[in-house]
């Protein structure tokens, strides 16, 4: 940008535009100085900066009086541009390299770990021939390798006497004897080991070290990278990020709507976990993402575009077919049939969250009981599933201990 004299302040170039609402102006760095000392009511971190504006059309509208979310999405975006996001990917190069020369240290580190170990089961077995007598086993052995395929009944009861002695001289005092010096060979060789491994596996506690930055800066760079989804973050303690993306593209692709933000209407540690405080939240609304821990520690849940009604005792049709159960322990995902479209929620205020004919997923007023009898009316032929009745809570009931319902709002 070629530099544009102020008319108001020689030597000094026009930086900024001040935006007022009766005039737009343009202003050097003077005219900001002029306007402090006079105490005007300016909001400096309205002012555009004129050379960054020209590259940045989010940097240009994030100085509008926009909205405040649009404001923080825009300054984010602003903020990861390609330089940045390449010092980022610089960074990640640095620990792979890093994490590259740690496994070859581990790998030669095993090796050496393995080769000791081999020395000292050596030395046990040194010592162990040492006590046993070992070679006058193996002459037993011999001495009847040496009688070849003639049958000789008495060189053989011989042989097994003087083998009878030899094993009752190793057992003698019901091998109190032998036990002790056992011990006494073991206990010398591991007390050896140990003044030779006082760190053991140093390179590969680096190695997990290094694993543990590298995940934590993933984690902050897919943080970084999810401002694109700012509007559409699912703001759930349960849902890990990977699975939030994949619930919302699931969501997104099967109504085919833009999600604009997901509204918590019902959390248990807030609202308690009853059938009551569950149809006193849900009553009424549609769109409606389930999400449930159960005392297994699984994380499952549904989705369903149909709208709960308190006193219908009756099924809900989609015809939409968007209604969906899901496991995230399993990493899965069951969507409701062709011929379950008419059964893809159940409305009954003596009962809690209930999906699907013959109980897909039915959760009891106590969200305790229940049943879970999934492939009646949400798909799971594509899944081998054994034990279907306890696939998504583990266990053979729901036993619900965490719950959280959000209302999916659609642009």
């Amino acid at each position: 940008m070629k530099q544009i004299p102020c008319f108001k302040h020689e030597g000094s170039f026009l930086l900024f535009i001040k935006v007022g609402k009766d005039k737009t102006e343009y202003i050097c760095e003077e005219c900001c100085l002029e306007l402090q000392d006079k105490a005007l009511n300016v909001n400096f971190d309205k002012l555009i900066l004129i050379k960054k504006a020209l590259k940045s059309p989010e940097f240009l509208l994030s100085k509008l009086n926009l909205a405040p979310n649009f404001i923080q999405f825009l300054n984010e975006l602003d903020k990861y541009n390609e330089k940045s996001l390449n010092n980022l990917l610089l960074d990640f190069k640095t620990k792979i390299a890093n994490i590259q020369n740690t496994l070859q240290a581990v790998y030669k580190e095993l090796e050496l770990q393995a080769k000791q170990f081999l020395e000292f089961k050596q030395k046990i077995r040194d010592e162990l021939q040492k006590i046993i007598k070992f070679d006058s086993f193996k002459q037993f052995t011999g001495n009847l390798e040496q009688l070849g395929d003639s049958i000789n009944p008495q060189a053989i009861e011989k042989n097994e006497k003087i083998l009878h002695q030899y094993l009752l001289d190793l057992i003698k005092n019901d091998s109190k004897e032998l036990n002790q010096t056992l011990n006494d060979i073991l206990n010398s060789i591991k007390l050896e080991q140990k003044d030779q491994n006082q760190e053991q596996y140093p390179q590969f506690k680096t190695l997990l070290e290094q694993f543990n930055i590298f995940t934590s800066s993933q984690i902050q760079f897919q943080d970084q990278l999810d401002i694109l989804y700012n509007g559409t973050k699912i703001e759930s303690q349960l849902l890990q990020g990977n699975y939030k993306r994949r619930l919302n593209n699931t969501i997104s692709y099967k109504l085919n709507k833009i999600i604009k933000s997901h509204q918590q209407i019902y959390l248990s540690t807030r609202d308690g976990l009853s059938g009551q405080s569950f149809w006193s939240k849900v009553n009424g609304k549609s769109n409606l993402l389930m999400i449930f821990k159960s005392k297994s520690g699984y994380i499952f849940g549904a989705f369903s575009p149909c709208l709960w009604q308190q006193t219908l005792n009756n099924y809900v049709q989609d015809n939409t077919l968007s209604s969906f159960l899901f496991s995230q322990t399993h990493d899965q995902i069951y969507p409701l049939t062709e011929g379950g479209k008419s059964n893809a929620i159940y409305c009954n205020q003596s009962y809690g969250p209930t999906f699907g004919n013959g109980y897909d997923l039915q959760i009891a007023a106590d969200f305790n009981s229940g049943a879970s009898n999934l492939g009646n009316s949400y798909q799971r032929s594509q899944y081998q599933i054994a034990n279907y009745g306890i696939h998504l809570s583990g266990q053979s009931t729901p036993n619900i201990i965490e719950c959280e319902i959000y209302q999916v709002i659609f642009a």
